[in-house]
């Protein structure tokens, strides 16, 4: 029984330890928006779309997505279950409720959407320098102890098919890469999920409602407290 009591404890901790997720600020006080119920405070704030763009390689804007940075702390002694699917994002009082949506199906709707055409069968192949941008994440900050992410780019060559104005073709493979390296850096910034009795911080993506909305303010909602928070995002 104790060393399954340990273990436990072992999996609530490794939850928290910034190996996913972003790092908590101060406490719930320090977001815009914030709010407490027994044995657990919310904060939470919209992301601008300019600092989605310099936060992210994936384009969530062009993607038509909106990032919200929630951060979670459990009272000390109290354990409290993280679920980004416990969120509700509604945009404005007339606007359809949005749920939050995973990095996976993200990451294979941007890559549909990525996906040129299948190439001309007849015409010239040209071989054209292309430039590539990735995510990677690996290796703790010595200073800090929290999980690092990063950008990186790359050359290579492109195959154009049609003559040399023609643009170059992504084979299967590429997608395919391209689909994982969006994945794994949403995952890698997410919300973590699960147990934890430590502060938690991440960003929960939800799809932008269809149509002008007259009224902007927002109200992000969880149903994962004891009891119902609401919160109003400026």
């Amino acid at each position: 029984m104790k060393r399954l009591t340990v273990l436990g404890l072992a999996a609530t901790v490794l939850l928290a330890d910034g190996s996913r997720g972003i790092r908590p600020r101060g406490d719930a006080a320090d977001y815009p928006s914030h709010a407490t119920a027994p044995e657990v405070a919310l904060g939470a704030a919209m992301i601008p779309p300019s600092q989605v763009k310099k936060l992210f390689a994936t384009d969530l804007n062009g993607g038509g997505y909106i990032v919200v940075e929630v951060s979670v702390y459990p009272e000390a002694g109290h354990e409290v279950d993280v679920a980004p699917g416990d969120f509700l994002l509604q945009m404005g009082p007339n606007s359809e409720t949005l749920r939050a949506v995973s990095p996976a199906a993200i990451a294979a709707i941007l890559q549909k959407k990525n996906t040129p055409p299948p190439p001309p069968k007849r015409g010239d192949i040209t071989v054209v320098p292309t430039a590539t941008i990735g995510y990677e994440s690996g290796g703790y900050d010595p200073v800090t102890g929290q999980r690092t992410h990063g950008v990186y780019t790359g050359v290579g060559v492109g195959v154009g098919v049609g003559g040399a104005g023609a643009p170059p073709v992504a084979g299967p493979a590429a997608t395919d890469r391209d689909r994982g390296t969006m994945q794994q850096e949403l995952e890698d910034k997410a919300l973590p999920e699960g147990k934890t009795t430590m502060p938690v911080a991440g960003y929960l993506y939800f799809p932008k409602p269809v149509g002008k909305l007259k009224n902007p303010a927002s109200e992000l909602t969880w149903y994962g407290a004891p009891r119902q928070l609401k919160l109003r995002l400026k």
